[in-house]
């Protein structure tokens, strides 16, 4: 009986600080980057990187109900995206040209939280987008487009994670969505509307809950000392 009663001293102690944030890093294991510009059509091709997800996860592992928000990331194409304008010119954006390295809220404020629903299923996450692109169009001109910028709103990103039954579970997550901006090129009387497509899956390993090795340490000290009274 005295061994329930240090351990449930030590649960009480412990469990304000349980469900605290843990950030994770995702690794692409597959992705693709698809290029729609309006009235011209679309094309895709491979996208590759990193991207970091907070989760406030309870009960150290990650679970349905968890508050997440996107965090930073370092996405980028891996392959040629090409389209015709018009039969005008071409719009190239080559390997390496178009790139994802954040989210947060309206030009870097606070992403607005969202809430895993379920294992793998798709969650709202509301956030900014921070992109460097580089668009080269030939033909009957030839010019660079180039843009580092926020899109200065509140843009729709699912993202949908594995929940964990235990610490070490290899969690695997998915995000997309569409990144928009405009372009004028005046040298043949257009402005395209650029779509920058997001699909991408990736992995992760779960880390246990900050609290949860402090708790494992106290539980191990006070069934030691137990023992030694018991010994004694």
């Amino acid at each position: 009986m005295r061994l329930i009663g240090i351990l449930g001293v030590l649960c009480l102690v412990a469990a304000p600080t349980l469900g605290g944030p843990v950030t994770y890093t995702f690794n692409s294991t597959a992705g693709s980057l698809g290029l729609n510009i309006a009235g011209q059509g679309s094309t895709g091709g491979g996208l590759a990187g990193t991207w970091a997800v907070t989760i406030w996860q309870s009960c150290g592992h990650i679970g349905a109900s968890d508050t997440f928000i996107l965090e930073n990331a370092s996405l980028t194409n891996t392959s040629t995206l090409k389209l015709s304008l018009a039969g005008l010119a071409t719009a190239t954006i080559v390997p390496a040209h178009a790139i994802f390295l954040d989210f947060g809220g309206i030009k870097g404020a606070p992403a607005i939280p969202g809430h895993i629903a379920g294992n793998l299923v798709p969650n709202l996450a509301q956030t900014d987008v921070y992109v460097e692109a580089s668009v080269f169009v030939t033909g009957l001109t030839t010019t660079t487009f180039s843009t580092k910028t926020w899109a200065g709103s509140l843009l729709p990103f699912m993202f949908a994670i594995t929940t964990s039954g235990v610490t070490s579970d290899i969690a695997i997550a998915t995000l997309g969505g569409t990144f928009g901006y405009q372009v004028g090129i005046p040298d043949i009387g257009l402005t395209i509307t650029l779509d920058l497509i997001v699909n991408i899956e990736g992995t992760t390993h779960v880390v246990p809950d900050p609290a949860l090795g402090g708790l494992t340490a106290l539980g191990l000290a006070g069934a030691g000392a137990w023992l030694r009274r018991r010994r004694s």
